[in-house]
């Protein structure tokens, strides 16, 4: 639903300026968020100034508005042009058949590429609604072969003339332990990220309630087992899946029950619980495809590959990621969580070296370059890098937005912003407004249930820069706290959406108002 951004009659004749703060406090005053709380400011970048504010030192929370920080932070301290390298390593010698006496070890580097993302020309691809986000109508997985890294590193290992592995096959991740499940997604922190650690689960709804559905499975690895118990529901049923996850030593049975509206298409997900046992699997499938045959299968997990046998002489395979840009570039499109929540850790261990207390250490990190900038960080509140429980004030948000216009690396973080009605987490938001295509921001989503009325409370963000109808350059940032409504496959319905495009609404009126 589009919330139209209007004009009165004397704000439209030449010479007429219509006082700006009618239009936002309107919006801020709806009904709809008569019980909310409505932050927000608009700052003037060249004359340094505040245009328009609404609570301005009250700390919103911020949802995933936090990846603004978490991404310009490491252009900052990694630089655009950073770049993981993940090797693959003999562990023993290669004789002339062809035998490996030992294991082949991929060296994880925390590499969040690791799956079909990549294009020809080095960039990444996304799409709108991340395949990290599924159960949605809008939810898409980017074309192509999930494990086409591995494949890659897995023919070149082939190249390399190895025909059979008479070891184990194993991915090191001790770069640093696994994190936990991030609290948006459910996806695995971890040094090893292969299709963003999720299996893609591709639901077809037959066209009567009660019918099967189709199940598609991407990709398909000896880690996991499904089985299908889902049923075609009513056509104005929500989605509902309940998957019963079960570990036989190392490999999983999966059982999923629920319903899919009848004649709907969904893509969901299955984060996977050990990213390690699901890359070991994942990359044993792409050596056998490449023609190795290996003789120990599956890795123990109590088995430690000989460290020592890293060397250049035992490397056999390499890949060397896109530069960090483009990863800020998917991360900020479609707010990648799993992406955003390993910035913090790859900070400790690229940029302080750390060995304990990653968490601390990355932030320690981030800290240090706020306060050199000048920012005053107490009117901030962070605990990880994607936003699961983050605070911040919108004149501290605007603060940090004056200072990244300034950056070197600006037009990498601007690139990578979602375009208001155009693509990312904004494709859908003020379609056909004024704004269309004018505003370059970040989204921030979270949400609780409210099981005492059967609904929920939606906490919204935005937060970025326009180019005013009038020539100003501005930063804005805006926020929505405790907004009731329910969620809703129907957009038209969910309260999520109706938040954006308030917050759209907001933005549109700074572009057309300043």
């Amino acid at each position: 639903m589009l919330l139209a951004v209007t004009m009165s009659p004397a704000s439209a004749q030449p010479g007429f300026a219509r006082p700006p703060q009618t239009q936002m406090d309107q919006i801020a005053s709806r009904p709809e968020l008569h019980d909310s709380i409505v932050a927000g400011e608009v700052y003037d970048l060249d004359a340094r100034r505040v245009l328009w504010s609404r609570n301005p030192h009250t700390l919103m929370e911020a949802a995933s508005t936090t990846k603004l920080l978490t991404e310009g932070t490491s252009l900052a301290l990694l630089g655009p042009d950073f770049r993981w390298t993940t090797p693959v390593y003999c562990t023993g010698p290669l004789d002339s058949s062809g035998t490996v006496h030992g294991d082949v070890v991929l060296v994880a580097s925390g590499d969040p590429n690791l799956s079909q993302r990549i294009k020809p020309d080095g960039t990444l691809a996304f799409e709108n609604e991340d395949h990290i986000y599924g159960g949605s109508l809008e939810t898409r997985v980017v074309p192509g072969d999930p494990l086409a890294v591995l494949r890659d590193l897995a023919q070149q290992v082939a190249r390399a003339g190895v025909k059979h592995i008479d070891g184990y096959v194993i991915v090191d991740t001790s770069l640093f332990p696994d994190q936990g499940s991030e609290v948006g997604s459910g996806t695995v922190i971890s040094p090893i990220i292969v299709n963003d650690n999720v299996i893609d689960i591709t639901w077809k709804a037959g066209a009567n309630p009660g019918d099967p559905v189709q199940m598609t499975i991407s990709p398909e690895t000896p880690y996991v087992t499904f089985v299908n118990k889902m049923k075609t529901g009513a056509p104005d049923s929500e989605y509902t899946l309940t998957p019963s996850d079960v570990n036989n030593n190392g490999t999983r049975t999966v059982t999923l029950t629920g319903s899919i509206p009848a004649g709907k298409s969904i893509v969901d997900d299955y984060p996977v619980p050990e990213p390690k046992l699901f890359a070991q699997a994942a990359f044993a499938l792409a050596l056998k495809d490449a023609g190795v045959s290996i003789a120990s299968l599956p890795a123990q997990p109590a088995h430690v590959p000989d460290a020592t046998a890293y060397t250049d002489a035992n490397r056999i395979a390499q890949h060397v990621s896109p530069p960090l840009s483009e990863d800020v570039y998917v991360t900020l499109k479609v707010s990648h969580n799993l992406h955003a929540g390993l910035m913090p850790y790859t900070w400790a261990v690229y940029k302080a070296h750390a060995k304990t207390d990653l968490t601390k250490s990355g932030f320690a990190q981030e800290q240090k370059l706020l306060s050199s900038a000048g920012i005053d960080t107490s009117n901030a509140v962070e605990q990880d890098g994607l936003g699961g429980f983050a605070y911040f004030t919108p004149q501290f948000m605007v603060q940090y937005l004056a200072w990244v216009y300034k950056q070197p690396w600006y037009a990498s973080f601007h690139r990578a912003l979602p375009i208001l009605g155009v693509d990312g987490t904004l494709f859908n938001i003020q379609n056909g407004s004024p704004a269309d295509g004018k505003v370059f921001a970040k989204t921030g989503t979270w949400g609780s249930n409210d099981y005492l009325n059967d609904r929920g409370l939606v906490t919204k963000g935005l937060a970025g820069f326009t180019t005013t109808r009038s020539g100003r350059h501005v930063a804005f940032a805006f926020w929505i706290n405790r907004m009731p409504g329910k969620q809703s496959l129907d957009v038209k319905k969910d309260a999520a959406h109706h938040a954006g495009e308030l917050l759209g609404a907001m933005a549109a009126a700074t572009y057309l108002d300043y």
